[in-house]
């Protein structure tokens, strides 16, 4: 059997390990692919959504108003751009659930009188 135990890390490496505020280069390219089939893929799905998008919001311009349906099509038609990055902001909210790191190495003195100290 596999003997491993799990061992703290300090805030100031955990930091410099993972993207936790605003994403990292590496999580964009991840997001775009990294083969030319993935890069491909998600090239074409930012172009569909961009056009469907638009179409979309043109259809809904006559329902809802000129002015947030340009709102709604600016956001499709860039969306190949913003897509990345609410991908990589929804992955770093996933792994920290949107809780600041806490430092186990750190001395909490504090008396916040939750656990009666």
């Amino acid at each position: 059997p596999l003997q491993m135990s799990l061992v703290p890390t300090p805030l100031n490496e955990l930091q410099s390990i993972l993207a936790i505020r605003s994403p990292t280069g590496d999580q964009y390219v991840t997001y775009l692919g990294r083969t030319p089939r993935e890069r491909f893929d998600s090239l074409f799905e930012g172009a569909a959504i961009a056009f469907l998008g638009s179409m979309f919001s043109y259809f809904v311009s006559f329902v809802i108003g000129q002015f947030l349906a340009t709102i709604l099509g600016t956001i499709f038609v860039f969306w190949p751009i913003l897509a990345p990055e609410f991908k990589a902001y929804q992955r770093n909210w996933e792994l920290c659930g949107g809780r600041d790191l806490i430092d186990v190495w750190m001395d909490d003195d504090e008396d916040d009188g939750v656990w009666g100290g």
